[in-house]
């Protein structure tokens, strides 16, 4: 074990954001953090990364274990050289060449016999310290780690501060990788990766030796690279075995279960509360009704799931265009290099196309290109008479107006619709009450990103082009603006690397590569699975030769299947068992109850009260009540407990 969280709480003033949270982390360990907006998922992190001290609970971790950890934004970077900055990012290095150079300086100078052992077994130290963290394979493993996230060989000596913050953030995540910590905690890692690049991530991750926790908005990724899914909810972490798409089943399953038993206990709780009504002034049943209050006090309120807000995408009506939508005629493209050349290319109506590549190959120029933003240094590219297009570019902030409030910001496009419609129309994109006043500069990245489809999608549109549409969204508004783009009627051209979202938006695929932009030959599943060959084939079949053998995925899949629905149906028949003997001995007890009443009034009769001998048998009978309906009450309650803690097991969950 390399971490463990007792009982972790956080809350900031009186606001608590997640409490009582346990779990432990081992080597080897493949996790998603996942939960809703403001579940906590990051500052769990910084807890974890021992940024944020938790106001409650323990978090301990091992002797000598080193956490790495890549927020999602960044706001200051190192500078210097890009290879340099990465190679010596860790402090560890860095400290120990320092007392390296200091030692060989005090070597020069004149040092006694008995000083110059003493430098020279503090160099001896230096130097192992240096061997251990492998500074002297350093420049091949960081060159090798910054090449598999993109960047090329002419860039290595390139000074940081020239590159875009993603390109940043990706020599970020390229130190973490060098310095080789025992728990990787990454935030939104594939946000600034392109497809190549993010592949190699996941083949890298593969022989990671370490922990990986990770948060993330791409599914895709998610599947491939965790073993167990932990998710925040309600304050509490509940853990899944599986994948990301494994994880969804059984949150449905759960989600299933949990609203079934909320209604079995609404219709119970609804009996008890009828029941204590009718005779709470009838003292005959007083233990009845003190019993079933009892029940009442002791339920807790099963908590179902909580529901994201999510967006609502409604295209208007799409205008019926011409044939030839787009045409581009010998298209090249130079800044201070050749971006790509000689690109013929015909979008006919209803095509819908995903341009896919790496990062820096000028899939966004093409783009741009193609909506008449910037023009080609060579060749044509024209649109169609009567085509209607709209444009989304992935750099939201050069698009938006930092000083407009999101109410503005539409306003500017349909500055006829009344302040009432643009407001409900912002609702549909989750800008409700004072948020649509809020100024676009305070927004989050997933913000101006509502904001920039909102502003697109408020006019009928023929012809789409969207450069990441989905780079700052959450999963869930991936999902709403997934199921439109597969109900737009009108002609899609999707530059992204979102491999769910271009698997089911897209027709056809042309790749940028090497200056030239191509039809690829096949599906995008058939594109990403090439792509993984290759990367397979460069990390070498000693991996995966080393793995061990075993069952199947699939086999295991199964089998985990078979074993939670046995354990349902075992627990309903027992449940089903457990209260037909509740029914049966209310079935005794009731009668009993009521004949222990009539005796006790019985009892208070003066008429009776005179006759000895029948004042005797009336005590004798009441004694034997007593004690029968003592001992049905308890056997009661005992059973309704059995019932409690019967609860339906969430299937597949972990401890």
């Amino acid at each position: 074990m390399i971490l463990h969280a007792g009982n972790l709480g956080v809350s900031f003033g009186e606001d608590e954001i997640f409490s009582g949270l346990s779990f432990s982390i081992e080597r080897g360990d493949r996790t998603a953090l996942v939960g809703v907006n403001g579940a906590g998922k990051t500052t769990l992190f910084r807890v974890m990364a021992g940024s944020l001290e938790p106001t409650e609970g323990t978090l301990v971790v091992a002797r000598g274990v080193r956490v790495g950890y890549l927020p999602q934004e960044m706001s200051e970077f190192p500078s210097g050289p890009l290879l340099s900055r990465v190679m010596f990012h860790s402090d560890e290095i860095r400290k120990a060449l320092s007392l390296q150079h200091r030692l060989h300086e005090d070597l020069s100078g004149e040092l006694d016999s008995e000083s110059e052992q003493a430098v020279l077994r503090d160099l001896e130290a230096a130097s192992a310290v240096l061997e251990s963290a492998g500074f002297y394979d350093l420049e091949h493993r960081a060159a090798r780690l910054l090449g598999g996230l993109g960047f090329r060989q002419e860039e290595m000596e390139k000074p940081l501060v020239e590159f875009s913050g993603g390109w940043r953030m990706r020599a970020e995540l390229a130190a973490l990788l060098l310095a080789d910590p025992d728990l990787l905690l990454l935030d939104e890692p594939t946000n600034h990766l392109d497809l190549d690049a993010r592949l190699w991530l996941e083949e890298y991750l593969k022989s990671f030796p370490g922990a990986v926790w990770m948060i993330s908005h791409d599914p895709a990724f998610l599947d491939r690279t965790v073993k167990r899914v932990c998710e925040i909810e309600f304050g509490r972490l509940s853990s899944y075995r599986g994948g990301y798409t494994r994880y969804e089943e059984l949150k449905s399953e759960e989600i299933r279960e949990r609203e079934k038993q909320a209604g079995l206990q609404a219709a119970q709780r609804e009996r008890y509360e009828r029941f204590i009504n009718k005779f709470r002034s009838n003292p005959k049943k007083r233990n009845l009704v003190q019993s079933r209050m009892k029940m009442l006090e002791r339920m807790e309120v099963i908590e179902t799931h909580r529901s994201p807000s999510r967006m609502r995408i409604r295209f208007p009506e799409v205008p019926r265009g011409p044939q030839k939508v787009l045409e581009l005629k010998g298209v090249s493209k130079s800044y201070e290099r050749s971006i790509f050349s000689g690109v013929d290319l015909v979008v006919g109506r209803g095509d819908r196309i995903g341009i896919v590549g790496r990062n820096g190959e000028g899939k966004s120029t093409l783009s741009r290109i193609m909506a008449g933003i910037e023009e080609p240094t060579s060749g044509t590219s024209r649109t169609g008479p009567g085509v209607m297009l709209g444009y989304y570019s992935q750099e939201v902030e050069i698009a938006l107006d930092r000083e407009l409030s999101v109410l503005d910001q539409v306003a500017a496009v349909c500055p006829e619709r009344s302040q009432g419609e643009l407001r409900s129309y912002l609702g549909m994109f989750l800008f409700t009450g004072d948020e649509a006043f809020k100024k676009t500069a305070v927004l989050s990245g997933g913000e101006k990103s509502r904001v920039a489809l909102a502003r697109i999608l408020m006019t009928p549109l023929n012809l789409l082009i969207l450069d990441e549409p989905t780079n700052h969204l959450d999963i869930f508004s991936r999902e709403v603006l997934e199921e439109a783009l597969r109900d737009y009627a009108g002609t899609l051209i999707l530059v992204s690397h979102d491999e769910k979202l271009l698997s089911s938006t897209v027709d056809s695929i042309y790749e940028v590569e090497n200056g030239r932009v191509r039809p690829f030959a096949g599906s995008f599943a058939w594109y990403v699975e090439k792509k993984q060959k290759e990367l397979e084939a460069g990390f070498g079949a000693e991996r995966r030769a080393a793995e061990p053998q075993g069952p199947s995925q699939r086999e295991v899949e199964k089998q985990r299947k078979r074993a939670e629905a046995e354990e349902r149906n075992r627990l309903y028949k027992k449940r089903l068992e457990v209260e037909k003997r509740m029914q049966r001995v209310e079935r005794d007890l009731i009668p009993l109850e009521e004949k222990k009443k009539e005796i006790e009034t019985a009892l208070c009769d003066p008429g009776i009260l005179a006759d000895g001998r029948r004042v005797v048998e009336l005590q004798k009978e009441h004694a034997w009540l007593a004690d029968r309906v003592n001992g049905l009450q308890a056997r009661w309650n005992e059973f309704a407990e059995e019932h409690e803690r019967l609860s339906p097991s969430n299937g597949g969950r972990d401890a």
